[in-house]
């Protein structure tokens, strides 16, 4: 069983700059990053986040939510694209959806052109969502720019 869906409640944009030196990619145009961090708000009595570990063992808030968050970093086209979006949960943090599907060099911080690879994904107006999930990477200046989500410690 998985938990339930989770909605972020609040998305906490911290920057917005052009991606691949604003290169207007054939058919789409130019594409941003967007940095940010996602809050979310769960209730642990609900059967869908029974699955959760230790869900139960974490003080909730004044409204009964356990509250955590994430970072998020996103690569969108300006003119808004052709709706489509593609998730990528990285593993240990690392951004891989790029390298993959684009044929691009590895980096955690995707922002020139060389980054962009074939630019595959661009060119098919994909919306490209880097979401983190893990908490216990411990990031530091040995691997920078991973993705880490932030939870509660449960007592």
């Amino acid at each position: 069983m998985s938990p339930g869906p989770q909605r972020p409640v609040r998305l906490e944009v911290h920057a917005r700059e052009p991606f691949a030196e604003a290169y207007r990619f054939t058919g789409i145009g130019a594409y941003e990053v967007l940095t940010a961090t996602a809050h979310y708000a769960v209730d642990p009595k609900a059967a869908a986040n029974r699955a959760i570990p230790d869900l139960d063992l974490v003080p909730p808030d004044v409204t009964g939510k356990v509250c955590f968050s994430g970072d998020v970093e996103i690569l969108r086209p300006v003119d808004g694209g052709r709706g489509r979006l593609f998730f990528d949960w990285g593993n240990r943090g690392n951004k891989r959806a790029v390298q993959y599907f684009c044929d691009a060099p590895h980096t955690n911080r995707p922002r020139t052109l060389a980054d962009a690879g074939n630019g595959y994904l661009m060119r098919r107006g994909y919306t490209i969502v880097f979401g983190a999930w893990q908490g216990d990477l411990g990031c530091c200046s040995t691997c920078p720019w991973r993705d880490e989500a932030r939870s509660p410690c449960a007592a």
